[in-house]
């Protein structure tokens, strides 16, 4: 996202504990648990995109506290450091975790269930605090519901990049239940763009869903990886407890309100991305 806003010309200011890859942009080091260095970092800013938190699932589960901490109170320093230096707009990452265990197709107008793990909560819990401080503070908003990201920079715990590396080295892939278990993943490369998309007015005070046009399941990620790299084993187990067979998501209003549409199909982006990997940078 930062190379893309840098690339169609905005000054970007990456507030992060970690330098930045892009040596394009001001890096302001800091933590989102620090009120001083959220107040700092935001002066003079006309636009903040929310990309900070425990995203891990694994590490939510392990430390719930840390994920409460910095995916809300987080939120609330930034919030609250955005309407003093009279920020124009706050775009929040979420995630379509927060459907939860839907079946069919979500939209942005799916009820909400109760969230079913500590991660979800706390993407809920971004969104309430999103929209109850806008109702008192009158700070616009968007709020950017993700689908599964994939591409070149993922974590290296995640599916894809696991499977890849698998493939790569001959090693055994499995695959619980049938399957048939998937998810609308989106290339890096098109929710960046959305990001940019994002900035017109029409998507301010909006819940926008962002996602790729087709549903993948597991069997035809693995199906695509044995064309790519030549055979490899698969294992097949039983489903596990709780394995969730995945929403579509729909992306009708992000077509419609920002005209955003994900540019790269799925056999394309993870071709891309296998390409990223035998540079030896994932």
């Amino acid at each position: 996202m930062v190379d893309k806003l840098v690339d169609q010309g905005h000054a970007v200011r990456v507030f992060d504990r970690v330098s930045p890859m892009n040596t394009k942009v001001n890096w302001f080091k800091g933590d989102l648990l620090s009120k001083k260095d959220v107040q700092d970092a935001v002066q003079d800013v006309e636009v903040v995109f929310h990309l900070a938190a425990v995203a891990d699932v694994t590490v939510a589960m392990t430390d719930p506290e840390l994920c409460v901490r910095v995916n809300e109170i987080g939120t609330l320093n930034l919030l609250r450091a955005c309407s003093g230096w009279d920020v124009e707009r706050f775009m929040l990452a979420s995630s379509v975790w927060v459907y939860g265990k839907t079946s069919g197709v979500v939209t942005e107008e799916t009820p909400i269930p109760p969230p079913g793990d500590i991660y979800t909560k706390t993407k809920i819990g971004q969104e309430h605090l999103v929209h109850s401080w806008s109702a008192l503070h009158s700070l616009p908003y968007t709020i950017l519901r993700y689908d599964i990201p994939y591409g070149a920079r993922m974590r290296a715990n995640m599916a894809i990049p696991a499977f890849v590396r698998r493939a790569m080295k001959k090693e055994p892939i499995t695959i619980y239940g049938d399957g048939r278990q998937g998810r609308c993943w989106i290339y890096v490369a098109d929710l960046a763009q959305a990001h940019c998309d994002a900035l017109k007015r029409e998507a301010s005070n909006q819940i926008i869903n962002l996602g790729g046009k087709e549903f993948v399941t597991v069997s035809e990620i693995v199906s695509l990886l044995s064309k790519m790299l030549g055979p490899f084993p698969i294992k097949n187990e039983p489903a596990r407890p709780g394995d969730f067979a995945g929403v579509r998501t729909s992306i009708e209003k992000a077509q419609k309100l920002i005209a955003w549409s994900p540019a790269t199909l799925f056999g394309e982006g993870l071709s891309k991305y296998i390409a990223h990997v035998r540079t030896g940078q994932a």
